[in-house]
């Protein structure tokens, strides 16, 4: 049974695919999401795709504005400023102008001074690319098994939970992009 799948595997990955994508290039964009606001861009590298993102935590931002001084000393001190995220994925081509995106996601917190917290785990994404134009939209949902922690002053140290994968809801996104 095993190498049946690893043979379905390597001619799943060998097979020569027709990409959606109007280029073959580098798309950029923006995505909007509880946890995931800012910029994106989408790295075509032969039959995968990187997918890049640098933005802020719009929930973690909001709740704090909302709150005020009452988790000023738990949550504030320690909250992220920058999100960074991370997706190694394998387009199918699914129609003329559609993609449907399976992989690895990563998506970590950082102040890029004390430390970094994050998830990783699977990731599914969509792009449509309207015809005849380079602008595509897409959606971007993840399923994290795992948390991580590191940084210079604590411990680093890697969780797997049971209630890791509802945190995908937060880290699911939607945005804009324009390929060239």
């Amino acid at each position: 049974m095993r190498r049946i799948f690893i043979v379905l595997l390597l001619i799943f990955l060998s097979s020569t695919l027709i990409f959606a994508r109007p280029t073959r290039g580098i798309a950029i964009g923006a995505q909007v999401g509880p946890l995931a606001t800012g910029v994106v861009a989408d790295f075509r590298l032969g039959p995968v795709a990187l997918s890049l993102s640098l933005g802020t935590p719009l929930m973690i931002n909001y709740i704090l504005s909302q709150t005020g001084d009452v988790f000023e000393d738990d949550i504030g001190s320690i909250a992220p400023f920058f999100m960074v995220g991370g997706d190694f994925t394998y387009p199918i081509a699914l129609g003329e102008h559609f993609n449907l995106k399976i992989g690895l996601s990563t998506l970590a917190g950082t102040d890029f001074e004390y430390g970094i917290i994050g998830i990783a785990g699977g990731t599914i994404k969509g792009e449509y690319w309207i015809p005849n134009k380079k602008i595509g939209i897409f959606m971007h949902m993840d399923v994290p098994v795992m948390a991580y922690i590191a940084g210079s002053e604590i411990e680093s140290a890697a969780i797997f939970n049971w209630a890791i994968p509802i945190l995908g809801i937060f880290t699911t996104s939607a945005g804009v992009l324009w390929g060239f």
